[in-house]
């Protein structure tokens, strides 16, 4: 009688434990929250190069497919929000209004001819993977159309949820990331080069400056010199908008092919100069010849090669 009492009470154990396991209430407590996240985008400050800055005003929602669900206590990976409202908050849904100061790690390899991503990333301040997910909603994300953001055209946008692992703390939190795409008005970027194009054609021209008389040779030289130091300063000015870099941007190679023609001139008039004081005629001419036809054609191809290879 005692062993059939002890036999009942492990039966009865077994049981217990085994509905314990398998009881929908305890995968259901095991599951995390999945919390649907949306951005419409109302508005974008102004996007600032040097420092990877912009501002951003929106509208910001959180949803939950089920009933109860703990929507978690979120944060801004990429910034800080200068001003946030809470416009509606019921059981299953809330919505904020947001306007925050943001930065990015911009690629400036082709600028000024530059494609940028703006993106706002969102994490849960304490609740990792095991306990919250987001996922992106369609439903209440986008652009608005009236949208403006100087100097750049929006292209689009997207939204994904990826997982981000912090090696150092073991734990896993799921990130949501609104990405606004802008690409450069084209007339904008052409713009930067018209000065440079226009100094470019100045040095061209002065390789044309051919005399009897020193002074013409001197002359020469010196608008060459006066063009190349003008085409350097107008970099330091270019680059002044730009944060430091350790890599050479679109407009920076194309500095670079400007500076080897104006050089090209300099070389050719400090050559005819040398030249006309030698009373060489035969190798000034030989020179000047080669200097008005050559340059203008080195200037074409390392243009070209500089947009057909970068740009």
């Amino acid at each position: 009688m005692r062993k059939s009492m002890q036999l009942c009470m492990l039966a009865m154990l077994v049981a217990c434990i085994f509905c314990t396991s398998f009881a929908p209430e305890a995968q259901a407590a095991s599951a995390p929250n999945t919390v649907l996240v949306g951005v419409y985008l109302l508005n974008v400050g102004e996007v600032d190069l040097r420092t990877g800055s912009y501002t951003m005003d929106f509208y910001l929602s959180m949803r939950c497919p089920s009933a109860g669900c703990n929507f978690g206590s979120f944060e801004f990976m990429n910034g800080r929000a200068t001003s946030i409202s809470l416009q509606e908050n019921t059981t299953n849904e809330k919505f904020w209004r947001v306007q925050g100061s943001f930065y990015e790690n911009l690629d400036l390899h082709k600028y000024p001819f530059d494609s940028q991503s703006l993106s706002i990333q969102i994490e849960d301040q304490l609740l990792t993977t095991q306990n919250l997910t987001y996922q992106p909603d369609p439903k209440y994300s986008g652009v608005a159309p009236s949208i403006v953001v100087v100097g750049w055209s929006v292209s689009g946008w997207s939204q994904t949820v990826a997982d981000d692992y912090y090696q150092v703390y073991n734990q896993t939190y799921s990130r949501y990331s609104f990405s606004l795409t802008l690409e450069r008005e084209p007339t904008s970027a052409v713009a930067i080069f018209i000065p440079v194009l226009l100094l470019t054609f100045i040095a061209l021209m002065a390789t044309l400056m051919y005399g009897d008389v020193s002074s013409v040779f001197e002359n020469r030289i010196l608008l060459s010199a006066s063009l190349l130091i003008a085409a350097v300063l107008f970099q330091f000015s270019l680059d002044s908008s730009l944060p430091p870099l350790g890599y050479l941007t679109f407009a920076d190679w194309f500095m670079i092919a400007t500076y080897f023609i104006m050089a090209g001139g300099l070389v050719s008039g400090i050559l005819v100069l040398n030249y006309h004081h030698r009373k060489d005629a035969a190798k000034l001419e030989r020179v000047h010849r080669y200097s008005t036809r050559l340059l203008p054609l080195a200037a074409i191809i390392l243009y070209l090669l500089v947009f057909l290879l970068l740009a």
